[in-house]
């Protein structure tokens, strides 16, 4: 299931309404690689390959910040479960550099959300949920 969520600047009320999480058309693999470039895609793809049938893994849409673009994004991640670690693969912002990622279920970092355009703080809530 996923979530729309509006980052809004309490200052200046510059709006981001971004879509995270999973929808039901990701519901493949095949999919799901390709949202990430080729180069991407085959290094996860190997990675599975070698944990075979240990291999747990998930899909979803994160909150990224970009600092070349200076706004935030939807960005597709790929998370990789084994030996109690979570690897996150995560593709890049339209422009082509690497977003920060932001976890939604960290109140923490939701609340510490800086706004690019005025240095106010952002706020969030949740507008619709999708599937």
């Amino acid at each position: 299931m996923g979530e729309t969520i509006r980052l809004k600047c309490n200052d200046c009320n510059k709006a981001y309404d971004l879509n995270i999480g999973q929808g039901i058309k990701d519901n493949s693999l095949d999919r799901i690689l390709g949202y990430f470039d080729g180069v991407t895609s085959d290094m996860i793809s190997r990675k599975l390959s070698v944990l075979g049938t240990k291999k747990s893994w998930s899909f979803r849409r994160m909150i990224g910040y970009c600092s070349s673009c200076r706004s935030f994004r939807e960005i597709p991640t790929f998370h990789i479960f084994e030996d109690q670690k979570e690897y996150v693969t995560a593709t890049k912002c339209q422009c082509g550099s690497t977003c920060e990622l932001i976890d939604d279920n960290d109140t923490d970092a939701m609340g510490s959300i800086i706004c690019p355009e005025c240095g106010g703080k952002i706020s969030s809530s949740i507008t619709a949920m999708w599937d």
